[in-house]
């Protein structure tokens, strides 16, 4: 059995007064999806202690005894000494850091199981980009409500596709969290121990731009989707790129972030990784509604029944949009399309034609122009009130 020697005497330590770690970090991932997997290979290759938890005992027994994940990662060899199990308790024994790497539907519940058995030192990281479906909770929102009091947390995001970080490939991703003394000196340990798996991770105290630009660059690559398979042209996914990070700018600044921490790899690194290739889950969903015939995606998951993060995120961004009084243009979008109130074609119009809101967010009360709000409702629910100015817009709106 796992000693908790460390795990143990850190309980007794204030968080404030805990020295720093001598030995190397132990790590616990929870969730074996593609994402959680190449996450703690990537741990392992670094030459960390790493404990890989899955929900499904079929998933970890493939693991422990072939060294691959065939369900998520077919054929991708994993680094010797990856440990794997549904034991969750196990998993967590002695963890430095804990890494969450589930739906962001799923994080609370998960979160929630694993908090009694969480070392109260541990940096619980969110690995995870979204908002919380139905309460539109960011996700270290999520995890604050349900870790103990104390607990230090943060989220873990950047520009990475899963098959390339499992490989070694060179990655730049972004750590965001609050100041806290004692995690602060663990972040920065895990940062250095991850440049052995080609993992640069820069650190970031605004938590809030971190996970705006994860929970929104999913919508924009679906949006940029759409418009590749209306053939709409270079110059227009450039357009609705912009609008996007319009988007992203207005909701952070709305909740407390800083509008700079978008030029980090969590911001426009990630956006543009997602938005321009065809290897982004998004972008395929984007390309399908696009292309389809019918207005309606009716699935919340792309091909091979992975989760694709954009569409509900698209929803789930409508709870904070109504909270905060905003309207974000390509969510929006999404958004519409997938419920079927109007076409691809149209819902690209008004992102690319539509003027931006004139009136600057703020955390404090952010307001919107009410003509502008209601005009933009009515496009959203009758198609018939869509203006199309030009011959191009005619001719996309019957396909």
């Amino acid at each position: 059995m796992h000693a908790r020697s460390r795990g143990e005497s850190a309980a007794h330590v204030p968080h404030a007064a805990r020295a720093p770690l001598r030995e190397p970090l132990e790590l616990a991932v929870l969730g074996a999806g593609s994402w959680g997997t190449a996450l703690a290979a990537a741990s392992r290759r670094a030459g960390l202690s790493t404990r890989l938890w899955s929900r499904r005992p079929d998933v970890a027994h493939a693991i422990r005894t072939t060294g691959c994940n065939p369900r998520h990662l077919p054929g991708i060899a994993l680094p010797e000494g990856l440990q794997a199990s549904d034991d969750l308790e196990w998993v967590l024994q002695g963890a430095d850091v804990v890494l969450f790497a589930v739906p962001c539907g799923s994080l609370r519940e998960v979160a929630g199981a694993a908090a009694g058995a969480l070392p109260p030192h541990a940096l619980a990281l969110a690995a995870c980009k979204g908002v919380e479906p139905g309460t539109g909770e960011l996700m270290t929102q999520v995890l604050r409500e349900s870790c103990a009091g104390g607990q230090p947390v943060g989220m873990l995001a950047g520009p990475s596709f899963a098959d390339e970080v499992v490989r070694g490939l060179p990655t730049r991703l972004t750590l965001g969290m609050r100041a806290h003394p004692a995690a602060s000196v663990t972040a920065a340990e895990l940062a250095k121990a991850l440049r052995a798996a080609a993992i640069e991770l820069e650190l970031c105290d605004d938590e809030i731009g971190v996970q705006v630009a994860g929970a929104l660059k999913n919508p924009v690559a679906i949006a940029c989707g759409m418009a590749s398979a209306q053939g709409l042209g270079e110059n227009a996914r450039a357009a609705i790129v912009a609008r996007g990070l319009e988007d992203m700018r207005r909701l952070t600044v709305a909740l407390g972030g800083r509008g700079e921490t978008l030029f980090r790899s969590s911001g426009v690194g990630d956006l543009f990784l997602t938005a321009s290739s065809s290897h982004s889950r998004n972008t395929r969903l984007g390309m399908r509604l696009g292309a389809s015939a019918a207005h309606r995606a009716g699935a919340q998951a792309g091909e091979g029944g992975e989760l694709t993060e954009g569409a509900s995120a698209s929803q789930a961004l409508a709870v904070l949009e109504r909270r905060l009084q905003l309207a974000l243009q390509v969510p929006r979008a999404v958004r519409d399309v997938l419920a079927g109130r109007c076409t691809a074609a149209r819902a690209l119009q008004r992102v690319l034609e539509e003027p931006q809101e004139p009136q600057e967010p703020t955390a404090q009360g952010p307001t919107r122009v009410a003509a502008h709000a209601a005009a933009a409702h009515g496009v959203s629910h009758d198609g018939g009130a869509v203006r199309v100015p030009g011959a191009v817009w005619n001719h996309r709106a019957v396909q």
